[in-house]
């Protein structure tokens, strides 16, 4: 169940910015050409919850690759990857930082929750050794832990992934949103809360179909914050790395789209009374929480996530393998609760499927993906 702030605990949108301002986006939309979002998605109270640290733009002449661990730190870059020991992270991590910062980005608190994985059931073993599960709200592959197992500093996981194109499911029309989330983070297996980022992908129907697109941060128990930065469009070649660190701010996110050519870092501290376990890593296609209850999963049709690994500074983590002491766990989704027709719990909504060492493939199916077809 979706945890509860009270208005003294969750207290006052702060924006501190080392010199850079954001500005609030209530009624504004985040998207360029790809429509507005749903009404119901944009919290009435732009001021509240969600505290967000951004960073100056790095000097003309500051190059991420030969900058020291404090420079990056000070501008907001993700954690430099051993060259020798990590030669593929540190070519993503080098391929992400030279995309081109965008200044002053805008936020959009939402009434969105991409939360812990809800009624989690887990079955037989796979022929890949994770462990087969479903969830009312998650598909995906989880990497599970000790608590601390990513709690070092410098501990991040990674992944790139096209955005789909979202649309209502085949021969639906029913004048209400659907939603979807791809995202990356550390915790909510097992625990209450979740520190990610990663894109939405929306469809609403009614005579005729618009779409909403926009990149976001969250630290659940705290709802979404839309930023504008980068710009998200069907298609786009995106990446992003979350990472933590025990010094405050504690949460970060790295998010670029390569086909726009832009990108953003933001930081982002805990909810009030929130603490952060580091036991679960999880690569995700979500249908979020707004309004109480879970969202019906937007028709993505295929998605799929590349580039999927973690690192907490001494072990990698992938979907398809995990030093010892951990568990993986591929989670498909499934249903109840759906609004236009009636599914079962076995009835799946959204599947992973593991393609190598380090690539996810994800496809929807059932009411989501057009009943009967």
């Amino acid at each position: 169940m979706r945890k509860k702030l009270s208005a003294k605990a969750a207290g006052r949108l702060r924006l501190v910015g080392f010199g850079v301002a954001i500005a609030l986006c209530a009624p504004c939309s985040l998207a360029l050409a790809n429509g507005t979002p749903a009404p119901e998605s944009v919290a009435t109270d732009q001021t509240s919850v969600q505290e967000v640290v951004t960073y100056p733009q790095p000097p003309a002449d500051l190059n991420p690759l030969s900058a020291s661990d404090a420079e990056l730190d000070q501008y907001g870059f993700p954690p430099r990857p051993d060259a020798q020991s990590a030669p593929d992270e540190y070519a993503h991590w080098k391929k992400l930082v030279s995309v081109p910062r965008v200044a002053n980005p805008k936020l959009q608190q939402t009434t969105i929750y991409n939360g812990p994985a809800q009624g989690v059931l887990a079955g037989a073993t796979l022929h890949d050794g994770a462990v087969s599960t479903t969830s009312a709200n998650w598909s995906g592959y989880v990497v599970t832990g000790k608590k601390g197992t990513f709690k070092k500093n410098g501990s991040y996981i990674f992944f790139g992934w096209i955005v789909p194109t979202a649309q209502q499911a085949f021969g639906v029309c029913n004048g209400q949103t659907d939603y979807s989330s791809q995202w990356i983070g550390f915790d909510g297996f097992n625990s209450n809360d979740v520190l990610q980022a990663g894109t939405e992908a929306d469809a609403y129907c009614s005579g005729s179909p618009s779409t909403y697109y926009s990149s976001w941060i969250e630290w659940y128990p705290y709802d979404e914050v839309r930023v504008s930065v980068p710009a998200v469009e069907p298609g786009n070649v995106m990446e992003a790395e979350v990472w933590y660190t025990t010094a405050s701010p504690s949460g970060h996110a790295t998010i670029a789209n390569y086909t726009l050519n832009q990108s953003a870092t933001y930081a982002f501290t805990p909810p009030p009374g929130t603490t952060y376990l580091g036991n679960s890593a999880e690569w995700i296609e979500e249908r979020p929480g707004i309004s109480g209850g879970l969202a019906d999963l937007t028709n993505y049709v295929a998605d799929p996530f590349n580039f999927d690994y973690a690192s907490n500074t001494k072990s990698k983590f992938y979907p398809n393998r995990s030093p010892g002491g951990t568990k993986r766990y591929a989670i498909s989704m499934i249903c109840p609760p759906w609004s236009t027709s009636a599914c079962s719990s076995t009835t799946k909504i959204s599947t992973p499927h593991l393609s190598g060492l380090d690539t996810l493939w994800f496809y929807d199916s059932g009411p989501a993906y057009g009943s009967g077809l």
